[in-house]
């Protein structure tokens, strides 16, 4: 096969690069997956690299799979090597399974989800009797990860981020760290860490790895962060065979700790760089390009591209304003059902800032019997179930996991209650060894133990078999011995109804056919292991789906014939964290960006005057979002007329008045009346003048605040604040919280309680 033959000019260009660094800046529906295929095809055809030295990464499963299918149809897939393409994380695992014994590890480490990250920290804040402080599990990690993303020790934390909380946090990170490596276990963030670590103190290693891959292809370049720079420079330590992809307008990863200027400052860390630009889309109609192009044209930190289509012009897209957040989701669904009658293969997605936007659309849906999936909801390998036999898995592999051991050491029910487990754990603190063995010294000493000496015995004498026997049984019979030997399925058959019971058994019976697969492909356990810990919830997003109900963030990489981006807001969509700084401002515009142009056919935006909990305080009116002011009045229904403050049909006023919502004691505005706005931006004006008034009146904000005063917040937890600040009709707050840090607040939105 010609492997240039259907790629355009540019395209072309990108493919026949040689040597040295290149920067592709592809624009959304540009073809970069075929690029980078097409590009790998070309090195291989024309006997320029070998297929073994050829590394291509990504950031998901889907993508490197897609890239995977992609290759083979070009080539053929019975070739005698393969070139590597894969995720980042699998990448590394891959790396650490052969070297990570060069930094003190063993190979068998276990890979701690998000879940197990959140039981081991439980554990600890559980022992150092913290439970009910101000400082939560996911909070915690966060502020982990954040500083593992930026390579930030423990002995640093407090130093690099001071704030109230921050000796307490590095000490939890201290104690987080040091369960990690006891357990001989790696989180997320370590994969990526670890690895680099290797590569940085064993030049053999590092210069191994570089010899090997010689032409180095990054997907999705603008999502890196710190880490996967450095590991890109390491592995091209001996060449500068780096050939990126990706767009700077579509960086919306910067709270995983995505760093947009390394596509920014790309020819400045590679001089020399070739830069190359894919400007056609294959995707969206005109319309939609033209309408997205203007919204990122607002920010400054890109590159700039203007995408053009050979598509269809297309309809032009259509803003609504509904009267409540359930009269959104009707109006919604009725669309939907309409496009779906016009074409039943019309595939559709709803897509929120917010997961907990959800709720209205997928309760509509239900009435009106439209079937849809949630997008986010919990993937297959995060089911209980499933997760309780990898665990087994886990401990049979690694007996000094302690969370996998913690977890299933009294699933199901055993005999071995909290009292034990506790003195499990005091036992192994004291020790300083892992729970495993604490287990087996009190399985050992009846006395010590007391009266749950006998079921500690029986535990450890099962998982003792099954270790014995993991020598030469595959996992799937494994899996087999344990759910025949634990009784857990009569504990699902007496927990759960009939149904439920069922379900959770079929998926156990997945799980071991896909062990079973696994090792039909030749794949370790620690493989299996490593595959189901690094699964994600769009690995098994069903492309066949009619209907899908997802966040913005997770429709990167897919796209639909229907878009509705709904809850089109101030302080939802851009995000109200994001008021304060001009940075996060860009990337909820470049998040806008993504949403719209996952459409093919027609965009639908919707926003309403009042959403609960999700806008400003109860009773004021909400803002219709920025984003709408600076897209094209002729080119989106809805924004040219002004739809009037609140419609004034009596179905929307029934509405109102049936859910209670506090807006209905807003002034109705009749459309076409002179005081009536007539666009976006006279009502954005106007629902500022109301709120000022209100504001001045003392309607809003709460009374007294000032410099010094001690307050609480929701979200937040307790607080100081250190300075009060006029800025036009708002007043700034400078607030440092004991676990969240420093703040910026608008007063009048904060709700801060005086203590």
């Amino acid at each position: 096969m010609d492997v240039l033959a259907k790629l355009n000019p540019q395209q072309r260009i990108a493919v026949e690069h040689g040597k040295g660094p290149a920067l592709v800046l592809a624009g959304a529906g540009s073809g970069k997956t075929r690029v980078i295929a097409h590009r790998i095809a070309h090195l291989i055809h024309n006997q320029a690299a070998r297929p073994e030295n050829i590394l291509a990464v990504t950031f998901t499963n889907k993508a490197a799979q897609e890239m995977r299918d992609r290759l083979h149809s070009l080539l053929g897939a019975s070739r005698a090597a393969e070139p590597l393409i894969t995720t980042f994380h699998s990448f590394c695992v891959r790396v650490l399974r052969r070297e990570i014994q060069q930094i003190g590890y063993r190979r068998d480490f276990s890979i701690y989800d998000t879940d197990d990250q959140k039981r081991l920290v439980k554990q600890i804040l559980e022992e150092e009797h913290r439970s009910g402080n101000d400082l939560q599990p996911r909070e915690i990690l966060s502020r982990i990860s954040y500083a593992k993303n930026h390579k930030v020790p423990v002995a640093a934390f407090s130093r690099t981020y001071p704030s109230p909380s921050a000796l307490d946090l590095e000490h939890l990170y201290g104690m987080y760290e040091d369960r990690l490596r006891k357990s001989n276990a790696l989180d997320f963030d370590d994969l990526l860490l670890k690895t680099a670590e290797v590569l940085e103190r064993s030049p053999q290693v590092r210069n191994n790895y570089s010899e090997r891959y010689r032409y180095i292809l990054v997907d999705e370049y603008q999502d890196t962060n710190r880490i996967q720079y450095d590991l890109l420079h390491l592995l091209a330590a001996r060449h500068d065979n780096v050939f990126v992809v990706g767009d700077e307008d579509q960086s919306i990863y910067r709270f995983r700790g995505a760093d947009i200027r390394n596509i920014l400052n790309f020819e400045r860390d590679f001089p020399g760089a070739k830069i190359i630009r894919l400007e056609q889309n294959y995707r969206s109609t005109q319309t939609i390009l033209d309408i997205a192009g203007a919204v990122v044209g607002n920010n400054r930190e890109r590159k700039g591209k203007v995408l053009w289509t050979e598509n269809a012009r297309g309809d032009i897209a259509t803003c609504r304003q509904c009267s409540s957040p359930r009269a959104e989701a009707e109006w919604v669904a009725w669309e939907i059902q309409e496009s779906l009658q016009d074409d039943p293969d019309c595939r559709i997605a709803v897509l929120y800032r917010i997961n907990a936007l959800s709720r209205n659309f997928e309760e509509v849906l239900m009435e009106r019997s439209v079937p849809y999936v949630v997008v986010g909801s919990i993937s297959f390998f995060s089911r209980m179930e499933v997760k309780d036999m990898l665990a087994y898995l886990r401990v049979v592999f690694n007996p000094e996991d302690d969370v996998a051991l913690l977890r299933i050491i009294n699933t199901p029910p055993r005999g071995i209650g909290g009292t034990t487990v506790e003195q499990l754990q005091q036992v192994a603190a004291e020790e300083g060894v892992p729970v495993s063995q604490a287990l087996r010294q009190l399985s050992r000493n009846p006395q010590r133990a007391g009266r749950g000496h006998r079921a500690l015995t029986r535990f450890q004498e099962m998982l003792d078999a099954w270790i014995t026997k993991a020598e030469t049984s595959s996992p799937k019979d494994l899996l087999e011995d344990i759910l025949a030997q634990t009784a857990y399925r009569k504990m699902l058959e007496k927990r759960e109804t009939e149904q439920e019971a069922q379900d959770r058994l079929a998926n156990i019976e997945e799980l071991m056919r896909a062990a079973f697969e696994s090792e039909s492909r030749g794949e370790t356990v620690y493989e299996f292991l490593d595959r189901a810990s690094l699964s994600s919830e769009l690995d098994h997003f069903d492309p066949d789906a009619r209907v899908a109900l997802l966040t913005a963030h997770s429709s990167k990489g897919l796209e639909f014939d229907v878009v509705f981006l709904a809850g089109m807001e101030e302080g939802l969509f851009p995000h109200a964290q994001s008021r304060d700084s001009i940075a996060d401002l860009e990337e909820e515009r470049r998040l806008c960006y993504v949403g719209m142009t996952r459409a093919r056919r027609k965009l639908y935006l919707t926003w309403t005057p009042f959403r609960r909990n999700y806008g400003p305080d109860a009773g004021t009116p909400c803002r219709p979002s920025r984003f709408l002011d600076e897209m094209p009045e002729e080119l989106v229904e809805g924004l040219e007329t002004g739809p009037g403050y609140i419609s004034e049909d009596e179905e929307s006023r029934q509405t109102w008045e049936e859910e209670g919502e506090p807006g209905v004691r807003i002034k109705r505005l009749q459309r076409g009346s002179a005081e009536a706005p007539r666009s976006l931006a006279e009502l954005r004006a106007y629902v500022e003048r109301q709120n000022t008034a209100k504001a001045r009146s003392g309607g809003s904000g709460p009374a007294g605040l000032k410099s010094g005063m001690r307050v609480r917040h929701d979200q937040f937890g307790e607080g100081i604040i250190l300075s009060r600040e006029r800025m036009g009709n708002e007043v700034k707050l400078i607030v440092t919280f004991s676990r969240a840090g420093r703040k910026t607040l608008i007063e009048r939105y904060a709700r801060l309680k005086p203590l």
